[in-house]
């Protein structure tokens, strides 16, 4: 199982591409009893989930990977981790809702994957205490507001830019199903979320500009397919944890070069150690909730950036605690 695991090139997470590479196999529909115990799976192929315990699990899923270790292994070489979690977009609607004064705004997400991020304004958000978006609109996305309401009115996104080194063709079945690989199989709700994204975007699709390249060396070209816009907003959302610390700080003056010849705002959405490295978060913050990501919005003026932390939240968007 190492040894399997050891294909996947680094900066690849092992164990996520591998796990995604034998989900991918069986929602392709594969038999083996290791599909009875992914719900993903089971609901897809309309028959019951049954539980079992780890040991039982484990041993199934070490004799999947042993029979079809060729399958696994050709995956594990050539695949990325590709997550497209539209949860999010709560927590990037409530940060993007305080530039409404500011003007149209050119969205330019990095790493966007498939860039449903983008239609951020496109969905349905029930908070708790209050609803947004277009009535009617799915996926409607859940999200408990553990303090203040945030501002929810957005801007007009007049430019919406995607960055990816694989980015995800919505219209590609064999790329959607391995962006559904990489969920997790037991969150039904995610798998609901992300297939009536997806059918927004095949609809919207020309709408979005997705670029294919490095979400640092390219990040000034990607912000130059969008020069007439008022505004730039760059995001990071959960995607410059895949960067080594040396590459954060290079991204981190990719965003602060484009500032210095246009209007930008840069909205990051990570953990707090890959805040830190970013050089928007300074160390010694104190958080109200062990293990949760830090949203912080810099803006820059006469060359110099500010950064502020205006949230804490769940990294899939699940809740949100506004400052």
């Amino acid at each position: 199982m190492l040894a399997l695991a050891d294909v996947v090139p680094p900066p690849q997470l092992a164990v996520n591409v591998t796990l995604a590479s034998v989900h991918h196999l069986l929602l392709e529909g594969v038999e083996h009893p290791l599909a009875d115990h992914y719900r993903s799976v089971c609901a897809r192929r309309g028959r019951r989930y049954r539980p079992a315990d780890d040991e039982a699990v484990a041993a199934r899923f070490v004799a999947f990977c042993h029979e079809h270790r060729d399958a696994i292994a050709e995956r594990c070489a050539v695949r990325a981790t590709q997550t497209n979690e539209v949860g999010r977009c709560a927590v990037l609607r409530a940060a993007l809702a305080q530039l409404d004064e500011r003007g149209d705004i050119a969205l330019l997400d990095a790493a966007c994957s498939a860039g449903l991020n983008l239609l951020v304004d496109a969905y349905r958000y029930d908070y708790g205490t209050v609803e947004v978006g277009p009535p009617g609109a799915l996926p409607v996305l859940h999200c408990e507001l553990l303090g203040a309401t945030p501002p929810l009115g957005l801007p007009r996104i007049a430019a919406r830019i995607g960055l990816d080194l694989s980015p995800v063709d919505v219209a590609d079945d064999d790329a959607v199903e391995w962006l559904l690989a990489c969920l997790w199989p037991d969150d039904l709700e995610r798998f609901e979320r992300l297939d009536r994204a997806i059918a927004l975007a095949i609809e919207r699709r020309d709408e979005l500009t997705i670029l294919r390249g490095d979400m640092v060396d390219d990040l000034a070209r990607a912000a130059d397919s969008a020069a007439g816009a008022a505004r730039l907003v760059v995001v990071n959302s959960w995607s410059a944890a895949y960067l080594p610390a040396a590459r954060r700080h290079e991204l981190a003056d990719a965003v602060a070069a484009i500032a210095a010849s246009r209007p930008t705002t840069w909205v990051s959405m990570e953990y707090p150690t890959v805040l830190h490295d970013l050089g928007v978060l300074a160390h010694g913050g104190s958080y109200a909730h062990r293990g949760a990501s830090v949203v912080c919005v810099t803006t820059f003026e006469d060359g110099q950036a500010s950064s502020r932390v205006v949230a804490e939240t769940h990294a899939h968007g699940r809740w949100l605690d506004w400052r």
